[in-house]
């Protein structure tokens, strides 16, 4: 006779496995940079500070959509994590339209002012830094304030007062500063000091922030108020703009009222890519990033990756040897694309990445990092934070934003609190550059925010800050993800390595400390010069994603500890 149990038992087992999952909720484990996924079921936002975090997160919860909640943390990432971008900056956003199955971009990037000129840097042939990177000659037109409210008013369900209510309350009632928020203040106080003065805001009686201090910005509530009440064109064409030019104009800026009254963002098609079963959506130039991912995926698609192994010395020097290619062609190529024709189709092409993989050579560095040798009548005619968001609905923002230096300029409209930003930094200052500075040209970023599908379903929202480490460091951690099957945040916190080369020259190689010792002395052998930076260094950018779970019906975030990232879904 055949016992009973022997049938109950795998059912019992077969029921308890199928019943639907209760979501664990836990808090991030004390040892930040130890790997956290955070959760969702109907909605999910990532940034770099809690406090943003909440904001977008209760925007969704209050009915709004992925447009409203991520123009929502935008704002209150001014106020918490105001060192990286605000108002004062600009940036791009991809969205995809869960209904029409649809994806778009909204490129809100800064812009010269009319009186920029190729030579506006040079003074008797030398290139003057402190004109490009903290003085009025740095400031770029803005561009964040007009592509978040056309976003809104376009693909949003909000008032642009709702959007802005957590962003106003973080600044009145202010938040604690991390060792992160501490550490960015010491490191750019002479540039605060000199262009702010002690009395600034963003200095705590004349000096840096301690970690634990509260940090409040009375004067951006106040700016944020007048948005409501004065209505947003006041930032482009009135007291606000009065203020912003008297700012720059007093630090020797050559900025006017027509300039940032002129000021549009641009909605266009996204860049698209392809890597074995997966699509990429992202931004086109003036933003080098999506292309140069695309361009490094074509690339890999060529090697054996996952048979080599993560971060291994046959993966990293291929990689790296990839990515002094790549710098070349950015070098060479790169440029806004409404006064300098970019050769996409031809840089994206399968022909020119095989080859680039064909001289990448398992045993030496090349001798020199040549860009493309198109045709020359193709041509004729460069810090920062990430957020993602996914709603109920299944619509999605991939956003990067920056003021690009920390702290940007340095420069504040008196009483009003936001920074300007430093983004003509991002011109070439050689007038013979393609990327050099003129009127109403856009500066090629590195920024890459993007959406992933895979078998044409959205399956990872990704995008991180960190300048020229933007487009290497998101590779590496799709690369993770798909290659090397990490887990998403595993993959965020993974180690990361970087080079370039510069007039076709390899520069030394970048890895942080907790890539093996060993794998350092082979690479020397081959012949990298290593430079060893911090195990979890802001280098290396501060990336945050989401993971879309099909199988398990989740959204799955991930926030970079390298700063102050960090999740949270419903």
């Amino acid at each position: 006779m055949i016992r009973k149990s022997v049938f109950l038992i795998p059912l019992f087992f077969f029921l308890v496995t199928c019943q639907p999952q209760t979501l664990k909720v836990t808090e991030p484990p004390a040892d930040r940079h130890q790997p956290y996924d955070y959760i969702g079921k109907k909605g999910m936002v990532v940034a770099a500070h809690p406090e943003a975090v909440k904001a977008g997160l209760s925007t969704l919860k209050r009915g709004g959509n992925a447009v409203d909640a991520a123009i929502a943390t935008a704002f209150a990432l001014n106020a918490a994590e105001p060192f990286a971008s605000g108002i004062g900056g600009g940036g791009f956003m991809v969205v995809f339209l869960a209904a029409e199955k649809k994806a778009t971009v909204i490129n809100f990037r800064e812009k010269a002012p009319a009186k920029a000129n190729p030579s506006m840097y040079l003074d008797k042939g030398n290139v003057q830094d402190t004109w490009r990177k903290s003085h009025g000659l740095s400031v770029a037109v803005p561009g964040s304030l007009a592509g978040w409210v056309y976003a809104l008013e376009k693909y949003g369900t909000m008032k642009l007062e709702n959007v802005l209510e957590s962003g106003i309350q973080i600044a009145e009632q202010g938040i604690p500063v991390s060792q992160t928020f501490s550490q960015i203040n010491k490191d750019e106080y002479e540039k605060i000091l000199q262009n702010a003065g002690e009395s600034s805001v963003y200095l705590h009686d004349g000096l840096p922030y301690e970690p634990g201090d509260v940090y409040r910005n009375p004067e951006l509530a106040k700016t944020f108020k007048r948005l409501i009440s004065h209505g947003w064109r006041d930032f482009y064409d009135g007291q606000i703009a009065q203020e912003i030019i008297e700012a720059i104009q007093r630090s020797g800026g050559i900025m006017r009222l027509e300039d940032l009254a002129q000021y549009s963002p641009i909605e266009q098609s996204p860049l698209k890519g392809k890597y074995k079963d997966y699509t990429i959506y992202t931004i086109q130039p003036p933003s080098s990033g999506g292309l140069h991912i695309i361009q490094l995926l074509n690339i890999i698609a060529h090697w054996p990756v996952r048979d080599w192994g993560f971060n291994s010395t046959q993966y990293i020097h291929h990689l790296s040897e990839a990515f002094r290619f790549i710098f070349a062609d950015k070098a060479r190529f790169l440029a806004d694309p409404d006064f300098i024709s970019v050769p996409v189709e031809k840089l994206l092409s399968e022909d020119y990445a095989s080859q680039i993989a064909s001289r990448i050579l398992p045993g030496h560095l090349q001798e020199t990092y040549p860009y493309g040798s198109f045709d020359k009548n193709q041509i004729a005619k460069f810090n920062t934070t990430h957020l993602g968001v996914i709603d109920s609905q299944g619509n999605i923002v991939s956003l990067t934003q920056s003021i690009n230096d920390f702290f940007g300029s340095g420069i504040i409209p008196e009483g009003y609190g936001f920074l300007l930003n430093n983004e003509m930094a991002d011109f070439s200052p050689h007038p013979d550059s393609v990327n050099s500075p003129g009127p109403y040209k856009r500066p090629v970023s590195s920024m890459g925010p993007l959406i992933l599908f895979k078998k044409d379903k959205p399956f990872l929202v990704l995008g991180s800050p960190g300048g020229t480490r933007i487009f290497t460091s998101l590779t590496q951690i799709i690369i993770n993800v798909i290659e090397f099957e990490m887990s998403l945040d595993e993959a965020i916190e993974a180690p990361r390595f970087f080079t370039y080369s510069s007039e076709g020259i390899a520069k030394s190689l970048i890895v942080e400390s907790r890539i093996p010792q060993r794998i350092i002395n082979l690479l020397e052998k081959i012949g990298h010069t290593i430079d060893v930076r911090e195990a979890y260094d802001k280098y290396f950018g501060g990336a945050q994603g989401i993971l879309i779970d099909r199988y398990r019906n989740i959204l799955i975030g991930g926030a970079d500890s390298r700063r102050d990232g960090s999740g949270a879904g419903y």
